[in-house]
């Protein structure tokens, strides 16, 4: 029988807190309904009790015997699943626009070395904040410069960080001028003895895998027939150092020949044709893991045709700033667009994603080869955190089930990363990195962002303090749903009884439906409305812009100074100036 005992509610409030547990104290989370991500059913009315970072027993609350100086967590009408796992991203790539200068050159605005790969390192933490405050207590980077082992050094140090998976450069026969610098993200391979250089340097940097770029590209120095026996021999001395072989291979052609040469995961879809019965006979003989990364070709496609539509989640979770970025199209001239996104546009057509990925995804699951959830985050449009729910709802409209998806970014993360014995489900001897969310992600994988605790390795962190933002970031996230046209989100950020004023005191409306109404009508007329931030100053709760805003009926260029008051988290009052 289980002890009697009173159930302790503890409220988190401090500021991105967290609540520190001595190695020594046995945590119990009571109450809540385990979902276990190797079977679909559930645990209700468990207990989790968890000690020095590991989960040492759960089960229903009748068998589990709690010890009389357990801190007690009350997780009743909860639901508990394991952190989540991007299993796909590049920290080397911020996710604005200025992060890919090879596609899309616009140095002369942000320089790609001095201020982009140095703003990306300098706010790393935040980034690492950006997947936790997400559910993602993990993320593998499939490949960036060799100073991704010092992000994963930084990462283990650093109290709110996910954990991180990493390997060094991509190992491909073309190097992208453009990305080329002291410490490149991807390197030019062109003989066998160079490749196993390369491993063996990664080998003693301690990395978790190795990743191919298997492309058929005429920019290629060799073509795919040519760098095979290349991919051979990276795969052989991963291998002998006992390190899975990831290969980005979008074509089932050079997918199939990276499969037979021994790489183990794909970590694209096939997107040029449907995949065959070849293929399938391949996955199933060599054990391959999919990472099926939907969204990162029709991302780029959104952001060039200023078709991008982001979900409430990435408004809101992503950094503000990168998200902002996204918009510079719409001040970009044609001079500055280049070739390569200029001939996107000229091609444009209404954003969807291509049915040959969503067909293929479906026979990979069908067939019952793994899948393993990821995004490819840092490529312009996919944001680092919040842009793998919006891989969710791809991977659900290709027909994967809820629970299918959880399992994808749970369990088979792990299998992944072949570290199925330490992560992936909640079970006596796992690493204590679990969520509790409000709401049921088996009902709607999308309330797996729905979180009120994140406990990683024995740290138990409140998710909505980590969402608090400061006055300046309000005042970009309404600016970017503005940009975006947008007014569910626009109005998101304001308080129901907003005042809206001409400085000093001529009121303008007073309520939050007086600005939908304003500004629903706003957006629908001015198809080209784009409001560039000039200049901010921020003070306490208040913030001032300084905006030029172009778009507007009757006006091609206005500009303005806007004063804007937070409090509790909304802006309460806002003041245009003359």
């Amino acid at each position: 029988m289980a002890k009697k005992f009173n159930i302790l509610f503890i409220v988190l409030q401090l500021f991105i807190s967290s609540i520190p547990v001595s190695a020594e104290t046995v945590v119990a989370i009571v109450g809540g309904t385990v979902i276990r991500t190797d079977k679909n059913d559930s645990i209700p009315n468990s207990v989790i009790l968890v000690r020095d970072s590991v989960i040492t027993d759960v089960g229903p609350m009748e068998k589990i015997i709690i010890p009389e100086n357990a801190q007690v967590f009350d997780a009743k009408g909860k639901y508990i699943i394991p952190g989540l796992t991007d299993s796909h991203i590049h920290f080397f790539q911020s996710g604005g626009l200025y992060t890919r200068p090879d596609i899309i050159n616009l140095k002369h605005r942000v320089p790609y070395k001095e201020q982009e790969v140095k703003s990306i390192l300098d706010n790393i933490e935040d980034t690492f904040k950006k997947y936790m405050s997400c559910g993602i207590t993990s993320v593998v980077d499939l490949g960036g410069p060799m100073s991704n082992f010092d992000i994963r050094e930084k990462a283990c140090k650093t109290k709110i960080a996910p954990n991180v998976y990493t390997c060094g450069p991509l190992i491909s026969s073309y190097q992208p001028e453009a990305l080329t610098t002291d410490d490149p993200p991807i390197l030019l391979v062109t003989t066998v003895k160079k490749a196993i250089e390369l491993v063996k340097q990664q080998v003693d940097k301690k990395a978790d895998f190795i990743k191919i770029w298997y492309i058929n590209s005429p920019k290629a120095a060799l073509d795919i027939n040519q760098f095979y026996p290349i991919v051979q021999a990276i795969a052989e001395e991963a291998h002998k150092n006992n390190l899975p072989v990831m290969v980005h291979a979008t074509e089932l052609e050079t997918a199939k020949k990276a499969i037979q040469a021994g790489c183990d995961v794909l970590v694209h879809s096939i997107n040029d044709r449907l995949i065959d019965d070849e293929f399938i006979q391949l996955c199933k003989a060599k054990n391959i893991i999919y990472v099926p990364s939907l969204w990162v070709t029709k991302s780029y496609e959104a952001v060039f045709t200023k078709q991008l539509k982001l979900l409430n989640i990435e408004f809101w979770r992503a950094n503000p700033k990168i998200t902002g970025t996204l918009f510079d199209m719409a001040e970009l001239s044609d001079n500055e667009i280049g070739e390569r996104a200029k001939k996107v546009i000229d091609n444009m057509k209404p954003i969807v994603i291509d049915t040959i990925p969503l067909i293929n995804l479906m026979k990979i699951k069908n067939n019952g080869i793994i899948i393993a959830a990821g995004t490819d985050a840092g490529n312009i449009g996919i944001l680092p955190g919040p842009s793998l729910f919006r891989e969710f709802m791809y991977m659900k409209q290709a027909g994967m089930t809820d629970f299918e998806i959880l399992q994808s970014a749970t369990l088979n993360a792990a299998k992944l990363l072949r570290k199925s014995g330490t992560m992936g489900t909640i079970e006596k001897g796992k690493k204590a990195d679990f969520l509790i969310l409000n709401t049921n992600p088996l009902v709607d994988i999308q309330n797996a962002a729905d979180i009120k605790i994140i406990a990683k390795e024995g740290t138990y962190i409140d998710a909505p303090s980590m969402l608090k933002r400061i006055p300046a970031d309000l005042a970009q996230i309404q600016l970017n749903a503005y940009n975006a046209h947008d007014i569910e989100a626009f109005l998101s950020v304001y308080a129901k009884n907003v005042k809206v004023s001409q400085f000093p005191d001529k009121m303008k409306s007073d309520s939050l439906s007086q600005m939908r109404e304003a500004y629903t009508s706003l957006f629908s007329r001015s198809p080209n409305l784009h409001c560039k931030l000039v200049n901010r100053i921020a003070n306490n709760n208040f913030v001032i812009d300084h905006e030029k805003v172009i778009g507007l009926p009757g006006r091609p260029v206005l500009n303005a100074v806007a004063m804007y008051e937070i409090k509790d988290g909304l802006i309460q009052s806002v003041w245009f100036l003359p």
